[in-house]
């Protein structure tokens, strides 16, 4: 039988080169993808530290494209030779939550999304499910066809924002999440700031023209503050996960706070009466909602600057050297500043 390469999740601080059989249709709706090109998230660098769900011997990788090579009998809305981006959480279609509108809690999603509970992309090949797949047009190279899904989510968090062209917009956070807010931001927004703490990022940050603050080194509530003249910011998007409370602390009066990061290892600690007090709005959503075609479109018509967004391009071989630039020691687990913004790797 064939092999591929493959990067395996085999337990916390373990991910494995192995050679698995290439695999077939195995269902009549299935499709299956040569890997073009396979993103590494944020996400992924939390699930190799323990720090979300995923089931051990799954091959990893869920920002991905890839040509189809072979097709099940009832797939007819793609053909052998197309190429494709990758919605890897799979909804049944049949739950409360999508028959009503949210997918997003799709109560099978937990179970079966590509790359975290089911084998993704971190490999040379792929099974998908036909409806996961979307036709990539010729102006979405590869490299970019992998950032499709990552830009749906966000796309989501715009939707819910309903960001105006006189708000003043706040990002905690810049990485790959927070740099494709920022993007819109600029586009949309009377005035944008960010925050990151690691020097690669705050040089990316300043390369796109945007104002960032080190929380490190400043009182970003200060910054915030004067930056807006007094205000606060009217949109705060908390992109890393554990900043929560420094938020709430950087909004204004009515304004909207959006948790968009994720870490299930952070709590935080919030006085309710203030959130009633100040007409303070949480938004909180989840993955993309119907946002993968919005996406494409952005990408085909070159709507954001991506250019500073690629770190580098490498091989699958090289794959678990990358979390080292991403900053995690894959030796002791312990975090260090990060070289890159997104590495995008090839089989």
């Amino acid at each position: 039988m064939d092999k591929m390469k493959a990067l395996v999740m085999k337990d916390v601080g373990r991910v494995e080169m192995e050679y698995l059989p290439i695999p077939h249709v195995t269902e009549p709706d299935d499709v299956v993808l040569k890997i073009k090109a396979v993103g590494i998230c944020g996400s992924d660098v939390k699930i190799v530290e323990g720090k979300h769900h995923y089931k051990p011997n799954t091959v990893l990788g869920h920002e991905f494209c890839g040509e189809i090579v072979e097709v099940g009998t009832h797939v007819h809305h793609f053909k052998i030779g197309d190429r494709v981006a990758v919605d890897n959480n799979i909804r049944c279609g049949f739950c409360d939550f999508c028959r009503m509108g949210l997918t997003s809690q799709c109560v099978d999603i937990k179970t079966s999304a590509l790359g975290v509970m089911r084998n993704g992309g971190y490999a040379e090949y792929c099974i998908v499910p036909e409806k996961q797949c979307f036709l990539l047009p010729d102006e979405i190279d590869d490299v970019m066809g992998t950032q499709v899904e990552t830009l749906a989510t966000v796309v989501n968090g715009m939707n819910t924002l309903l960001m105006l062209p006189y708000d003043y917009v706040m990002i905690l956070g810049f990485g790959p999440i927070g740099y494709l807010f920022a993007q819109f931001a600029k586009n949309i927004a009377a005035k944008v700031a960010v925050t990151e703490i690691d020097p690669f990022r705050i040089n990316v940050a300043k390369e796109c023209g945007l104002t960032v603050w080190n929380p490190n080194e400043v009182d970003v509530v200060e910054k915030i503050t004067e930056f807006t003249y007094g205000r606060k910011a009217d949109i705060v998007i908390e992109a890393t996960g554990n900043a929560l409370e420094q938020a709430l602390k950087c909004v204004t009066p009515g304004g909207k706070v959006l948790p968009f990061g994720m870490d299930s290892s952070i709590t935080a600690s919030i006085v309710p009466n203030e959130i009633t007090r100040w007409a303070t709005k949480i938004l909180g959503l989840y993955l993309g909602q119907n946002t993968m075609v919005p996406s494409i479109r952005i990408f085909q018509e070159n709507r954001l600057n991506m250019k500073p967004f690629y770190t580098k391009v490498i091989s699958l071989d090289d794959g678990i050297q990358a979390f080292d630039d991403l900053g995690l020691n894959m030796k002791t687990l312990e975090k260090h500043p990060k070289k890159a913004m997104k590495i995008v790797m090839r089989p």
